[in-house]
């Protein structure tokens, strides 16, 4: 499979309705000492050119919000750049709407947009796009 054909069901699946899942469970509120997990993808915006400045191809590692209660669990570095992460995948223990806000606000700051989910679906999105890209460097 392309990666521009994962790239193209992610965005058909992070798209879909919950309700499309058939899981009440996951309709249910999260309960506040239980941890989730956010996926993270930054956009790649180093080609486009706004006021005279030119976009990004990720977020510099550097720039990333880790706060008390967040882990990163997986990371993923932009071709080329080994401190521009293109992905992330951190587990957060509490507050993730704020860590979500300080993600996207960082994002926005350096000239990238951050797409952030949490869930079954973004999780079955990681795992097709990177379990499958992790088999094909093995090979």
């Amino acid at each position: 499979m392309t990666r521009s054909t994962l790239v193209r069901q992610l965005a058909d699946e992070a798209t879909r309705p919950l309700a499309d899942f058939g899981t009440p469970a996951a309709l249910a509120p999260v309960a506040p000492d239980a941890t989730s997990d956010l996926f993270v993808w930054f956009e790649d915006t180093s080609e486009r050119q706004r006021d005279g400045q030119r976009g990004i191809a990720g977020l510099p590692e550097s720039l990333l919000p880790i706060g008390p209660g967040m882990r990163v669990i997986e990371r993923r570095y932009a071709l080329g750049h080994p401190h521009l992460l293109t992905a992330l995948r951190l587990r957060c223990r509490d507050r993730a709407a704020e860590r979500v806000a300080a993600i996207y606000t960082a994002a926005l700051a350096v000239g990238t947009v951050a797409w952030i989910g949490t869930g079954s679906q973004y999780a079955l999105a990681w795992s097709a796009l990177y379990c499958a890209s992790d088999e094909d460097e093995s090979a």
